[in-house]
């Protein structure tokens, strides 16, 4: 896979000057199998990337039977044949701990270094320049950065956050501000607008990117980075969400990246619990790790307290990696580098026909059905500024909006498999409901009256406080559709039609009944519903509490 066999491309997996797009829309009574094909004959880009339909036909068979897959942000799915092929090396050989010299752990030792120049070869990373750790997943390569890092007080050092990013970058700055230093967050820009915004030069300080966002699909600008690091910053890109339908070069990149995180389910859904830092070797040396294991010392002194770590990846390697899982590695990303250039031509035209299907959805008032947060419609939409993930809330025709977990509930029903809720990143899921103020606005109790932070008491009293806060984490948040390796225009189709089961209609149904305003009115005399609660507050804020959860769940099951 090395980057002479395909073209490379640094940020922008397709050219938006040669992806030519129709402006469309469905009438009201044509069916969305129908306008699929209408949309096909009108853009016969699309029948050049059939090679992702033999893909399907041919590793993704169980898709047949397991409804329309629409969450590949969630997880990638594993082609069939890679779990064949994995089963028959295991069943054909014996491996054993890579850390001896056995023929058993020989054996490990070479698969496992075959993952590791997988893995560079597929981000097309100079193998003297890089170093492959492995890790469990992206969130502990994230973490491995971040507990090391070497902040100085006396240096002001600062860490850089976007606003729109997964919870495990958030995470990030428990570290920073542990050690003492500033933590600044870059707020979300329109799409194609993002700036370099930090505060002065940085010193020993790091700079964190999205590459692509799990929740609004926008992407980072990588050229950033480079400005990050002439500005002194060390870079730390979060490509979780971007590596698996997009080429990375981190070659092209000349240099920008210090270190980057991904997750191999993420890229090609098999093996779970692989992970990956791909980082410099020279950042590496300027991390500080905070601990020792097994498998990441030469020597250690018991009972004095000397210790020598080992150098490379071993030393971020703690215990025994996942050696059986590891074999599937190499096999795994080859598949997936095989149609990323195909998938850079499909994607594109499943994302317009997508955006534009359900912009032309309207109740018979006139209403939208739904409301696009992230693209916000087929105009905003572009392959460079953009993955294939769309963020948006469905509206009844009062305006009103959905919860976003009744619009899952309702998928699933129809065997459509969707994510719904704040989906571990707060920035952008406020930022694109316009719920910054009430997220903020919450008195968080770190501590609680023993001074103990973090304990069941300090959230039962932060659950306490805050009246919004339960329907917050429950209810808030959007719905999110995804496309990946083996998505075709029939399971785009498939959620436009599912979208349109809700023109006209003013509550969630379940099992083909409406359910809320009536039932609810019945019970609105319940005891439960005329205890005082602002009273009840003062008095014992627990039984607030477990009160107010009573009254939306029993709103929620009628």
């Amino acid at each position: 896979m090395s980057s002479t066999t395909s073209p490379r491309n640094v940020a922008i997996p397709y050219s938006t000057k040669t992806l030519k797009l129709s402006s469309f829309s469905i009438p009201s009574k044509e069916s969305a199998k129908a306008a699929s094909q209408r949309f096909v004959a009108a853009h016969p880009t699309y029948l050049q990337t059939s090679a992702i339909d033999d893909l399907r036909r041919r590793e993704f068979t169980r898709l047949d039977k397991s409804g329309v897959y629409l969450d590949y942000t969630g997880a990638g799915l594993y082609p069939e044949s890679l779990i064949r092929e994995h089963t028959d090396l295991l069943l054909q050989n014996v491996f054993g701990n890579p850390h001896s010299a056995s023929p058993s752990s020989v054996l490990s030792s070479k698969y496992a270094h075959a993952a590791r120049l997988a893995v560079l070869n597929f981000f097309d990373a100079d193998p003297s320049e890089y170093e492959v750790v492995f890790t469990t997943n992206a969130s502990t390569a994230l973490r491995i950065v971040a507990e090391s890092y070497p902040y100085s007080k006396g240096a002001e050092s600062k860490l850089i956050l976007p606003t729109d990013a997964h919870n495990s970058v958030n995470g990030m700055r428990e570290f920073a501000l542990k050690a003492g230093a500033k933590v600044t967050y870059v707020p979300m820009e329109a799409p194609g607008k993002q700036t370099f915004k930090a505060p002065e030069d940085g010193d020993e300080s790091l700079y964190v990117l999205t590459g692509q966002s799990n929740l609004s699909g926008l992407k980072g600008n990588l050229a950033l980075l480079a400005e990050a690091k002439a500005r002194g910053y060390n870079t730390l890109l979060d490509a979780a969400a971007l590596a698996p339908t997009t080429a990375i070069s981190l070659r092209s990149l000349n240099g920008s990246v210090d270190a980057m995180a991904i997750s191999l389910y993420k890229l090609i859904g098999y093996p779970t619990g692989i992970g990956c830092l791909v980082a410099k070797k020279e950042f590496l040396t300027k991390l500080q790790k905070p601990w020792f294991s097994g498998g990441s010392v030469l020597v250690v002194q018991a009972p004095n307290m000397g210790r020598l770590l080992l150098d490379g990846h071993e030393r971020w390697e703690d215990g025994t990696v996942n050696f059986l899982s590891l074999i599937a590695v190499p096999r795994g990303l080859q598949i997936l580098h095989n149609h990323l250039p195909t998938l850079a031509q499909r994607l594109p035209l499943l994302m317009h026909f997508t955006l534009s299907s359900l912009a032309s959805l309207k109740h018979s008032n006139g209403k939208p059905v739904v409301d696009l947060h992230s693209p916000s419609g087929p105009d905003e939409y572009s392959p460079s500024t953009h993955g294939a993930v769309i963020s948006m809330s469905f509206l009844k025709p009062s305006g009103e909006r959905f919860l976003p977990h009744d619009i899952e509930n309702a998928a699933s029903r129809a065997n459509i498999h969707v994510r719904a809720g704040c989906l571990c990143n707060p920035g952008a899921s406020t930022t694109l409901t316009g719920m910054t103020e009430m997220l903020n606005n919450f008195d968080m109790k770190r501590i609680d009256a023993n001074g103990k932070q973090d304990t069941p008491a300090s959230v039962t009293e932060s659950y306490a406080s805050n009246e919004d806060m339960e329907w917050f984490i429950r209810d808030g948040g959007v719905v999110r559709m995804g496309f990946g390796l083996a998505s075709a225009i029939s399971d785009a189709a498939a959620f436009v039609e599912f979208a349109r089961t809700f023109v006209d209609v003013s509550e969630a149904t379940k099992d083909g009944k409406t359910v809320g305003a009536p039932k609810l009115k019945k019970i609105a005399d319940a005891e439960i519903f005329r205890e005082d609660l602002p009273a009840l507050r003062k008095r014992d804020s627990s039984v607030f509490t477990r009160l107010r959860g009573m009254r939306r769940r029993v709103s929620q099951i009628f």
